[in-house]
């Protein structure tokens, strides 16, 4: 892929992050983790280190991002699981990238890919009526 590519692709990314309603933001950011650890998997294979820890420090960052994200008053038990689980994986990252370990990652993925899963589900009704609420309480 030529600079020019890569560029366009990284306007792209960050055009569409800027566009994107709040549910979509949250689908972005399990969608790039997923695409992080997985690379951070083929790193490893490859034996390089740097990226692998890269990839997996950003990874741990959009943990962060996910955390400072929920409202705990109005989530109450859904947001202290989520919040837990969150935690849960970034210490299980910080693991995987000292013990340079794909298992490590694998089982984080499969968290993240199940939350993903979860989140997609939401019915469009009621993504909807959180998004009007939402507007409303902006405008």
């Amino acid at each position: 892929m030529s600079r020019l590519s890569i560029q366009k692709y990284k306007d792209m990314k960050i055009n569409g992050a800027a566009n994107a309603n709040p549910y979509e933001l949250i689908n972005i950011v399990f969608t790039s983790i997923i695409g992080k650890l997985t690379a951070a998997k083929a790193y490893i294979d490859r034996n390089d280190y740097e990226h692998k820890g890269i990839m997996i420090g950003e990874s741990i960052s959009l943990f962060g991002a996910l955390q400072d994200s929920l409202d705990m008053e109005k989530g109450g038990e859904i947001s202290n699981n989520l919040y837990s689980l969150y935690e849960f994986s970034q210490t299980h990252l910080v693991q995987a990238n000292v013990n340079n370990s794909k298992e490590m990652i694998d089982e984080i993925l499969e968290i993240v890919k199940t939350i993903k899963e979860g989140w997609n589900s939401i019915p469009l009704d009621i993504r909807n009526q959180y998004l009007e609420q939402q507007s409303a309480v902006g405008a």
